[in-house]
């Protein structure tokens, strides 16, 4: 198994925001950034974000309903994520809940990406069994990645999505619990199998609750040796 893989959320105000923040944290070694567009106030330039880096990015504009800041309908909130990856991004976070979720994943696939189908649940961790009927309905929109995250109340919810991971290797995962509790999941999530982790840019820009800072995380995984 290679080292753990990051992936870094920017959550920056303006296209210049943007390319500053990835200009720090590339030297921060993430493996993946993505680009949360619902942060972005006014114009913004797609082109000129997926020039300055090399890594592969995902395009994410998340509702308000699964903890973003668009408050654009779903119709119009998927709009720029097409443009994104028309603009040459690698991957579109595309929410399972939307209607169109399967039609989405194949637009975004013509056009040469990946899709991620998302599900968060900011009341808790579902019970194994929901798990597994998320992740199948995921695959039934054409998911390349099946991104399930709940909030952990306890620290038992923390193996619910580890033992998740492990017990679906055919399956390219992206599963843990938010929150403080969660952070043992967050952390091991890809040492069980997970595709990535998330980290946010700097403290205090973290785009959900217990998001550590890539430093952190490879420090973490440093003295564990991986």
């Amino acid at each position: 198994m290679g080292s753990p893989k990051i992936c870094v959320v920017i959550t920056a105000r303006d296209t210049e925001d943007v390319v500053e923040t990835i200009g720090i944290v590339e030297a921060q070694r993430p493996d993946l950034i993505e680009i949360r567009l619902d942060y972005l106030e006014g114009p913004y330039e797609l082109d000129v974000i997926r020039s300055v880096s090399t890594l592969p990015m995902i395009a994410t504009n998340r509702g308000t309903d699964q903890g973003g800041l668009s408050p654009e309908v779903d119709s119009e909130r998927m709009g720029p994520i097409i443009r994104a990856c028309e603009a040459g991004f690698e991957y579109a976070d595309i929410e399972l809940a939307l209607p169109q979720a399967g039609q989405i994943a194949e637009k975004v696939k013509d056009l040469g990406a990946k899709a991620i189908i998302s599900h968060h649940d900011f009341k808790g961790t579902p019970p194994k069994e929901r798990l597994n009927e998320i992740m199948t309905g995921m695959l039934g929109t054409g998911a390349d990645i099946c991104k399930i995250v709940g909030k952990a109340t306890c620290q038992k919810d923390n193996l619910t999505y580890l033992n998740l991971i492990q017990e679906n290797p055919s399956v390219s995962l992206v599963s843990f619990g938010m929150g403080r509790t969660g952070l043992l999941s967050r952390v091991f999530s890809p040492l069980f199998g997970a595709a990535y982790t998330y980290a946010s840019s700097e403290a205090g820009r973290e785009s959900a609750p217990g998001q550590l800072t890539v430093p952190e995380l490879r420090q973490i995984y440093g003295i564990m040796g991986v």
